[in-house]
Parts: C-alpha cells; structure tokens; sequence
C-alpha cells in the first residue's frame, strides 16, 4: 500500500547509486506502456527524491495528484520499480509542491547527497525546476518583469537591479519568476550558490535559531549564499525581531554585491507594517509590477498544458476558461488537471456543461456570481467563527488565537476563507474578529486555505459542508 510522508527520511544511499538514472529507466518501461496523455499528465512530473531501506520516495505536486496515481498506476509503477530498484522495493509519495510547501519540506539534509533531476539540469532545494523562464506565459502584459528577471539571473549582483522588487496578486507569476531566476542561475552560473525560501519560512528558522542559541549557525548558512531569494515578504509584518534579522542579512549582502530577488503582494509604499529600513532597502534597486494574466494570456497558457500532455478540450471549453479563470495560473492549472482526469475516465473530451459544474467546485466565487448558491441571510463572521469551532471541536477563543498548532492553523484558515467568501466584509474587518490580527495576514491565510482546496478534494469537501450549513441555517 502505497502511503504520503511529510518529509524525507534522513538516512541515504551513496551518490554514486544513481537515484535519478534508475528512475529514469522506470519512466522508459513506463512509457511503453502508458497512454500519452496519461503518461505525460501524471507520470512525467514524478521526482524521485531518496532511495532508502528499499523505499523509493516520489515527490508529487497535490495530494489529489497522490490518490490519482494510487487509484490509477500505483500497480504499474510499483512493478516497475521493483524490476529496476529490486525486488524488496516499495514506494512512498511526499507530497509537495513548490508553490504552496514550505522549503523545509524539499530539503534533503545538509549532509545529503543531492539528487540531479532529469535532463541533467542542477538542483537546489526548494527550486521547482518546473520553472522556467520560457514557459511563463506573458503575452504582452508582463513583458518588462520578465526581461528584468532575466537580466538578474545572466549577471547577478552585477546590475542596478539589486534588489529586484516584484509584486503583484496571487496567481499572477511572482513565484513563477522566483524560481525561474533560480533555476536559469543554476544552469548558466553553477558555481553560484542560492538560498530560496518564503519569508514565513524565514521567520521560523529564525525564532527557532534565537529560541536555541543558534543564531552564529544561522548566520553562516546564509554567509556562503551567493543569491537570496525571498517569497511572500509581507508575511513578516509586524514581526519586529525576523526584519532585523532580515536587514541584516540585506545588509550584508548589498556590501558583498550578491544579489536579492524579493517577492510581496504589495509595492513596498504600501507595505507599512515592515521596518522602514528595509522599505527604504527595497527602493534602492528596481520595483516592478506583475498583473493578472489577461484572457489571451490564460488562453495561451491553457492551449500550450494541452499541447504538453496531448490532452484534448473542444475549442468553447478553452475559451470558457480562459474568459472565467482570472485568478492566476495556479488556478488554471488546478481545474486543467482535474480536466485531464475526467477525459482520462471518460475517454472523450469533457463538455461544457460539465466543465462549468467542474468550475463551480472549484471556484466559489465563481459559482457565488453564477448563481449557484444564494445566501439567505447576511452571515457575520462571529458567526462562522461560531459554527467553525463547533464543527472542528476547537474553542472559538483558541481558534482566533496565537496558537501556530497544525489543528488550530487550520481552523483559524477555514473560518477566514469562509469569512471572506461569505460574509462581505474588508479584510480589515475580518482582522478584527480574529484578535485583531494585520489584514495582511489575513490575505494570507484566505489564500493558503484556498490553495489547499484546490489541491486536495478532502478538505474542499470538509469546507464546503461547513458552507452549506451556514448559507442554509
């Protein structure tokens, strides 16, 4: 039976084993005997992360992409595998993908052998070399971020650039550019050593260094990085000890000429909670905006997944989507996937009528302005925060509180994404009720829950029975 981890295991094979060539022969058998589509949908985006104690862990993007392949090929990979790796082996699924999983939960250790993914390109933990800069879609809109990413990447802390500041909505391309900044510096410069990692996975290192007297270690690891790349910065708001820790660091690298690539959902003018050392820091370099994909941008990019994995859609289902999806690539990409499954099952192209039932699942505000739903009373977020509690077993005091617990974070997620879609209110307002937490914050949690959902059919059913109650209480 074949099982998720939520991290790999620390014990390793030599390097000279050849993880990745092994894996390799997998996906040839593979091919042989795997449709196109399927093979290209499902089996091609597979990584192999370590081979230990006989067990064979495949890194995938989503747990839905996880219970796909265990439903649908678990039995022909696991006996691929077994010819290749050994007759005693089995296989285990971290499941991680770049955009939505913390760098920790790519990392393989400090004295693990790294291992090469396909095409012999470099890797560095927590760089997705899906990445790239020819396959980010910007038609005509976010030509400027592009040529300026590129720019940083050939000659890094050699230009004006320095930082690079980039900012824009969820699903406009941010990380996109981050991890194609990498990935391209990898490949060209591979003496160059990178750090990639979100600024809440920032602040984590960094309370637990101070928390354990580690913080000369701390500061070493980051002293040999050549390129620092920062995702989601306005997530340090208000926390006053991690932006020190963070100018100092920026400090550091300016006077040693490496190179900064930072991330935000804001341009820095508007990011008032963060230390006006690092605001003026940020203006130093360039700041440039990313916008929201057009539709023939999304269209470009919905046609070009189905090139890829000769995945077939009638020409009024991709016009649909490109003219519906406009909040980002990662939602196009969520309702492609869940396409290429139907098709999968179905054996023919899904109509429109099912594709738009598909979208309303996904998409509540879609489904809220298509008149799928109607609220019969104005719903107040003490109210969900009410039914939230009740529902998770979580006292309402400790769901809006401080606690960062797994069980807890996730409640306090759900009541803010319900909150958000249902009630009306500004994220300001929200804030309030939830201890008068940063709106900031609370776009954050609205938007990691939502990914989730996204990702993973069990808690967007959970979320979704939780609504139903409200809406028709």
């Amino acid at each position: 039976m074949a099982r998720t981890v939520a991290h790999p295991v620390s014990d390793h094979l030599p390097a000279e084993t050849g993880i990745q060539a092994k894996w390799n022969q997998c996906l040839k058998i593979l091919k042989e005997e795997i449709s196109p589509q399927g093979y290209q949908t499902w089996l091609s985006p597979l990584i192999p992360v370590n081979y230990v104690e006989n067990t064979l862990i495949l890194r995938v993007p989503s747990q839905f992409f996880f219970e796909w392949i265990e439903s649908h090929y678990q039995q022909n990979l696991l006996k691929t595998v077994k010819k290749i790796f050994g007759a005693a082996s089995r296989i285990e699924y971290l499941v991680a993908s770049s955009g939505d999983k913390k760098p920790e939960e790519l990392h393989l250790g400090d004295d693990e052998p790294a291992v090469e993914p396909p095409d012999g390109q470099s890797f560095s933990p927590g760089i997705d070399n899906r990445y790239q800069f020819d396959n980010f879609f910007v038609k005509n809109d976010n030509e400027l971020a592009l040529r300026a990413a590129q720019t940083v990447a050939k000659q890094p802390g050699k230009t004006d650039f320095n930082p690079l500041f980039i900012y824009g909505d969820s699903g406009c391309g941010k990380t996109h550019l981050l991890h194609a900044i990498g990935n391209n510096i990898l490949l060209n410069k591979k003496r160059k050593k990178i750090s990639f990692l979100s600024s809440e996975n920032f602040l984590n290192q960094y309370i637990n260094a101070l928390q354990n007297k580690q913080v000369e270690s701390f500061n070493k690891k980051f002293e040999q990085t050549d390129v620092l790349l920062i995702d989601d910065i306005q997530f340090l708001a208000n926390k006053k000890k991690s932006q020190e820790g963070l100018f100092y660091f920026f400090s550091e690298f300016e006077r040693q000429h490496k190179q900064i690539v930072i991330t935000a959902n804001q341009p820095p003018s508007q990011l008032t909670e963060l230390d006006q050392r690092l605001l003026s820091f940020f203006q130093k370099g360039l700041i440039i905006d990313l916008i929201t994909p057009g539709y023939e941008t999304r269209l470009k990019f919905i046609q070009s997944y189905c090139q890829k994995t000769h995945l077939s859609i009638l020409t009024e289902v991709k016009e649909f989507l490109a003219n519906s999806l406009s909040e980002g690539m990662q939602e196009i990409r969520a309702v492609m996937i869940r396409i290429a499954a139907q098709t999968s099952l179905l054996g023919k192209p899904v109509p429109l009528a099912a594709t738009k039932k598909l979208l309303s699942h996904i998409d509540a505000k879609w489904a809220s302005k298509n008149g799928n739903f109607r609220l019969r009373h104005q719903i107040k977020v003490d109210e969900i925060i009410k039914i939230v509690s009740e529902y998770l077993n979580m006292p309402a005091d400790v769901l809006i509180g401080h606690s960062r617990q797994r069980e807890v974070t996730f409640a306090r997620q759900v009541a803010i994404y319900l909150a958000k879609e249902l009630c009306g209110e500004s994220l300001q307002v929200i804030g309030y009720h939830f201890n008068d937490r940063h709106y900031t914050a609370i776009l954050h949690n609205y938007k990691r829950i939502r990914s989730e959902m996204k990702n993973n059919p069990a808690i967007y059913h959970l979320i979704m029975e939780i609504r139903n109650q409200l809406v028709n209480s």
